[in-house]
């Protein structure tokens, strides 16, 4: 069984450390963070290292990593960090639930499937992207890189997603919808119509309507009140 670090010391690595002992996917052997953020030695009572020398501190050379963050900032903190570990040339591995349901081929890498997850034929699937217990991907949609999905969402048939899109708990894109990049797809919205780059499916006055924002203005709508989880 190969050996994993996980990266990010929070409530989701945590819980990234359970998903992977629960399915016994690979064998957990410490944490890491970037060197300014680490404050201590151990997490979850396993060894916290320096995200920039892990070749120097880890006694296997052989261990592979995952980025274990969600949405904050519309993905763009997990973009990042893996986008780093990417130019460190670490091994970068998917964690894929054998409780979902895989009928097409993953071929990124630092996906995050969960269980009770349904991906149908044809789908294609950049790296990097988060997709909670219970969501389904439609046939021959393509998601970007970065993506989140929330729990229990539907991306209907023929749909796209553009990179770093958020697609919220519960919500539902109707086929062959088109949504832009850096989107914001709000939970429990059903979404009929195509979205452009940087726009936020909103509720107002019991309509959905369309709000559009430059590419940094989107990416702080959507940002969590504490410490990057």
């Amino acid at each position: 069984m190969k050996n994993l670090i996980i990266v990010g010391l929070s409530a989701t690595s945590r819980l990234a450390l359970s998903f992977v002992q629960s399915h016994n996917l690979y064998k957990v052997i410490g944490f890491a963070v970037n060197g300014q953020y680490k404050d201590r030695s151990e997490f979850c009572d396993l060894p916290v290292y320096t995200l920039e020398n892990l070749n120097e501190e880890v006694d296997s050379d052989d261990f592979c990593v995952f980025v274990a963050l969600l949405w904050n900032h519309l993905n763009a903190d997990r973009r990042n960090v893996y986008n780093y570990c990417k130019q460190k040339n670490y091994e970068m591995v998917n964690l894929i639930s054998p409780l979902a349901v895989i009928r097409s081929e993953i071929t990124g890498d630092n996906c995050w499937i969960h269980d009770h997850v349904v991906i149908q034929n044809s789908t294609k699937l950049g790296s990097n992207i988060a997709i909670m217990q219970g969501t389904l991907i439609g046939a021959d949609a393509i998601v970007g890189s970065h993506c989140f999905f929330g729990a229990h969402s539907i991306l209907a048939g023929g749909c796209t997603v553009g990179e770093q899109s958020f697609i919220g708990l519960h919500a539902t894109v109707f086929d062959d919808t088109h949504i832009g990049r850096k989107c914001i797809v709000g939970a429990c919205t059903a979404v009929k119509r195509n979205m452009p780059d940087f726009s936020k499916y909103v509720t107002s006055s019991d309509n959905f309507v369309i709000k559009e924002y430059t590419e940094n203005e989107i990416e702080n709508k959507l940002v969590f009140s504490k410490n990057v989880r």
